[in-house]
């Protein structure tokens, strides 16, 4: 198989049906030194038999719904689709940044269709929709060629809040749920099952009752759930990365999905 990249479309020259990974640096980072940070579709071989399905990673570092859609990246993928094709959208670690800095990232919280025109710090403006608007757009054209989309809840961090592991259940988790009732999408929450994973590993039932020891056991937590992450708290080391796409798997199996067909049978 050979893939041709040209500015507006993805090429393939085989008859498999194809996934496209969309999303940030959770998704796609730098990928090549087995010590740095690696995003978990870059490990999605190692879940998929790729002889029936190709893989395409489209994600983009330091990209959120608004840029991602703006800089022509969704346009790229939106060209290249055919029916028969999927589609992993998977946004939120950048789109709770500033609306207006130079980056111009954040958009508006909610999954509630809205909008608004902000002056950007560098003197231009620019409509900005919601989170669940950018979401639902997406979800739309990908229906649109006649793919199926598949939405992704965002990977957790390594911050162990009263020694279990951070959730955002009730932003990021409840707006993407809203998205799914409201459009009926396929949902892999990534986030939780990742999350249980974690949980099961490094979580502490209950802390010391001083403060200060208590701070110390969470430190310790981190410490040792750095395993799968790499540099800060958000991304993920090569082993977190397969980590997020086993999660991916075990989430389709449960979905009874469509592309569960194409993964790699469990020894």
């Amino acid at each position: 198989m050979m893939k041709v990249e040209i500015p507006w479309k993805y090429i393939t020259t085989d008859n498999k049906p194809r996934v496209f990974f969309t999303g940030d640096s959770t998704v796609k980072n730098a990928d090549k030194e087995e010590d740095g940070m690696w995003g978990w579709a870059s490990q999605a071989a190692t879940v998929f038999d790729t002889t029936k399905v190709t893989l395409i990673n489209a994600a983009r570092a330091g990209r959120s719904t608004r840029t991602f859609i703006k800089e022509g990246l969704w346009e790229k993928v939106y060209n290249s689709l055919q029916p028969g094709d999927f589609v992993t959208i998977q946004f939120g670690h950048n789109d709770i940044c500033p609306i207006t800095d130079a980056k111009a990232r954040g958009v508006i919280p909610g999954a509630k269709d809205t909008l608004h025109v902000y002056r950007l710090d560098n003197g231009t403006y620019e409509v900005v929709y919601s989170f669940g608007w950018y979401l639902k757009k997406m979800i739309d054209d990908v229906r649109e060629k006649g793919a199926t989309p598949i939405l992704v809840s965002l990977t957790p961090r390594n911050e162990w809040p009263g020694g279990k592991i951070e959730r955002r259940d009730g932003s990021y988790g409840k707006w993407y749920r809203e998205v799914v009732k409201e459009t009926g999408v396929e949902f892999i929450d990534m986030h939780n099952i990742s999350a249980d994973f974690l949980d099961k590993k490094f979580a502490k039932k209950r802390l010391s009752d001083d403060k200060e020891k208590a701070k110390a056991e969470v430190a310790q937590i981190k410490e040792k759930a750095g395993l799968y992450f790499k540099k800060d708290h958000t991304h993920a080391s090569k082993l977190g990365a397969q980590m997020n796409a086993q999660s991916f798997a075990k989430g389709l199996r449960a979905n009874g999905s469509e592309l569960a067909k194409y993964l790699k049978k469990k020894k």
